[in-house]
């Protein structure tokens, strides 16, 4: 059914037509068999436009087949058939669950992108009528309030991207049960995670990160076996880390930062081969132990885990991850003195440990980061001599510099011809 704001449009638009020339020719195709897709793009142009035009591209209601229009991606209907496993066939034979047929274009729209095109108002449910839709991207745009259900009957839909905009309620997402890509980042979600997340078991990226939501999320996620990527931060998560997380073994990306879990990081974290990237920062009730397990990772390259209450030592396991570049510990409870081992660390560009109880000195074994570009190791309780080797990392001509070095006040170290400054 169309919107009583669309038919309002339409009934201005025949006004305007009877005083201007008539518009050109549009190429509609010998079948003309996309009559039904090319008017469902316009009832959502006409709903949620005007939009911000590209210059250079084809813009929607161009005299040209609609798949050539900007943000569009079409399909032959033989190759989304076979992708589609015959549910192309199926569905006309016996129409959708709500009882709508339609017939099928030779070119079938399967991706929409509408990235940063200033759509405004809430989602026009008539995306809905786009039936083999599998990618709708509307990210940064001016929508707001809910989802309409008419659009969780887009039951092929792989990825949604809906980051930055105001929407409030996705409760039925669980209906793109072949989900496997979705964003849903910076829009105005509060309270916990609906209960139809559960069934999105193939999701393999989830973005959540700057919304409010809360409860205990982990009792929704932890079987997600698929997941690549896990982005919840900046919410207000609670609960402990699961167990689970090791089961996830396809991981690859994980941030949970400025949240409230607590309790420490479970060791089976050492059970993610394919991890990359670990980030849980300012979240201050999230301590214990740095798990030596980390050392397991190979593939780690990024490790962040600032502002939170770990306590101990440094592992010294930390240095078989080969690929590791960022290393943030700063402001823990961290103490004893630093892994000479990190001298094994060739790729490392960035080192924090400030604002930890760390005692003795800088091991010149360090040196050795050849990377290095960043070292902070501010209101420490170290102490000695700067080894030369390190000082030299400041000057190597045309290779990667040491552009900071901070260290205690307590360091002999010649500023700022070795460290940049002292804290």
């Amino acid at each position: 059914m169309l919107s009583a704001r669309f038919r309002h449009v339409v009934r201005g638009a025949r006004k305007q037509g009877r005083q201007h020339s008539p518009p050109k020719r549009m190429e509609l195709g010998p079948g003309k068999d996309h009559l039904h897709q090319r008017f469902v793009l316009m009832v959502i142009y006409f709903i949620s436009g005007p939009w911000t035009p590209v210059e250079g591209r084809l813009e929607w209601g161009s005299p040209v087949h609609e798949c050539e229009w900007e943000g569009i991606t079409c399909k032959d209907v033989e190759e989304l058939e076979a992708e589609l496993e015959g549910k192309i066939s199926e569905l006309l034979e016996s129409g959708r669950e709500d009882g709508v047929k339609i017939d099928v274009p030779q070119r079938i729209i399967n991706r929409l992108e509408l990235r940063q095109r200033l759509v405004s108002g809430e989602v026009p449910g008539e995306f809905s009528l786009l039936y083999y839709l599998q990618h709708l991207d509307l990210e940064n745009n001016q929508l707001v309030g809910a989802l309409p259900s008419p659009l969780y009957k887009l039951f092929n839909l792989q990825t949604l991207f809906l980051e930055q905009n105001q929407l409030t309620n996705i409760d039925a997402v669980g209906e793109y049960r072949y989900l496997e890509h979705l964003s849903v980042s910076k829009n105005a979600f509060q309270g916990p995670l609906p209960e139809s997340f559960k069934q999105l078991k193939y999701l393999k990226t989830l973005y959540l990160h700057t919304n409010a939501f809360t409860g205990q999320v982990f009792d929704i996620l932890k079987d997600f076996k698929k997941l690549e990527l896990l982005d919840l931060a900046f919410n207000k998560f609670e609960g402990t880390l699961p167990a689970e997380l090791g089961e996830m073994s396809n991981l690859t990306s994980v941030f949970l930062g400025h949240n409230e879990f607590r309790g420490t990081i479970p060791a089976e974290i050492g059970r993610c081969p394919n991890l990359k990237e670990f980030q849980i920062d300012a979240s201050h009730k999230i301590g214990g132990p740095i798990p030596t397990e980390f050392g397991k990772l190979a593939n780690l390259e990024f490790l962040k885990l600032d502002t939170c209450a770990f306590n101990g030592t440094l592992p010294p396991e930390l240095a078989e991850c080969q690929k590791l570049y960022f290393l943030d510990v700063n402001s823990n409870d961290l103490g004893g003195r630093i892994p000479t081992e990190f001298g094994k660390l060739g790729n490392m560009r960035t080192l924090g440990l400030a604002n930890n109880d760390f005692i003795g000195g800088i091991p010149a074994e360090l040196s050795q980061m050849a990377q290095l570009e960043k070292a902070y190791f501010q209101n420490t309780d170290l102490d000695g001599v700067m080894p030369q080797e390190i000082c030299n990392l400041r000057d190597r001509g045309n290779q990667t510099v040491l552009e900071e070095l901070i260290v205690p006040c307590d360091v002999e170290c010649e500023i700022p011809t070795c460290c940049t400054r002292c804290s």
